[in-house]
């Protein structure tokens, strides 16, 4: 039993290191243990909590077909408010609107979905939240000026246009598709303010961004609106939570689109990195009401 033991805890330990090794190439890249995802259990009071916001992270199937993925969204916030009326804000994934990486010919095919904003894609989801009254959140593949960025855009429920971040860290499937990284500068660190609790705008790999994580812990956010693309597993907790000490909405995929397969890991997060509702291998939408301090 002893042995079993020590064999666990050397394991455990060399895929630490391991872990930081290979997490050190960029300056600016955060480094994260696996103790930091298996690290000892906090509290987050919000039972004093004086503001309050429901949202919703949604986590999708899609395809290959920009048109069906449209619609897809579309049904999935019009079914989301049926459900949970009291739904403010919905999230859904990075580059929602198609496949993050097609293997076969990554440039050509994120040109191909791609859209300006506004455009054919958030002109129709602006319609359904203003006419839902509500805040909509996704991913999608953008074209401005020459270049294709990965961005995030939030619509309010007028039917506006909230904001638009744009992916800072680009990964090698991302550099493969032909995006360009945003420019590391205060202005394009964005955040909406709902009920007067401050979001911060995040998608996928830049949660490992020290410049990030500084300039949005600096301008005090309270919840993290983190779309991506990720096949990990879930964790006992989020360290991410603890990273920008804020609330995290966390809006996935699942199911396959071109070789990946996405397990559908989806989740609700407060500040001490407790998983307050959770979802995976399927297609899921998470409802919860967070409170802040």
């Amino acid at each position: 039993m002893i042995a079993k033991e020590l064999r666990h805890y050397f394991l455990f330990f060399g895929l630490s290191a391991l872990f930081i090794l290979t997490s050190c190439e960029d300056k600016d890249i955060i480094v994260q243990s696996l103790f930091d995802l298996a690290g000892a259990p906090l509290e987050y009071d919000d039972s004093q909590a004086t503001k309050f916001i429901n949202v919703a992270a949604a986590t999708i199937e899609v395809s290959k077909n920009k048109p069906e993925n449209r619609a897809k969204i579309r049904q999935t916030i019009i079914h989301t408010m049926e459900e949970n009326p009291e739904t403010e804000l919905i999230l859904f994934g990075e580059t929602i609107l198609g496949c993050w990486y097609e293997d076969e010919n990554p440039h050509a095919y994120q040109l191909e979905v791609a859209e300006t904003i506004p455009g054919p894609s958030t002109n129709s989801i602006a319609q359904l939240a203003d006419s839902l009254n509500i805040y909509v959140g996704f991913g999608i593949s953008e074209l401005k000026e020459g270049n294709l960025f990965n961005s995030q855009v939030i619509i309010n429920p007028d039917g506006d246009i909230e904001a638009i971040y744009r992916k800072f860290t680009m990964t090698k499937e991302d550099k493969e598709s032909g995006f360009t990284p945003a420019e590391k500068i205060p202005e394009n660190v964005k955040t909406v303010t709902i009920n007067d609790i401050k979001l911060g705008m995040l998608v996928c790999a830049d949660v490992r961004s020290y410049w990030l994580a500084n300039q949005l812990v600096g301008k005090e956010v309270e919840v993290i609106l983190h779309s991506l693309a990720a096949l990990s597993p879930e964790f006992p907790i989020d360290a991410i939570s603890r990273q920008f000490n804020a609330w995290v909405v966390f809006a996935n995929r699942y199911g396959g689109c071109g070789d990946l397969k996405y397990s559908g890991n989806t989740f609700i997060s407060d500040p001490a990195g407790n998983i307050r509702i959770s979802g995976g291998g399927e297609e899921v939408v998470l409802t919860y009401r967070i409170g802040v301090r």
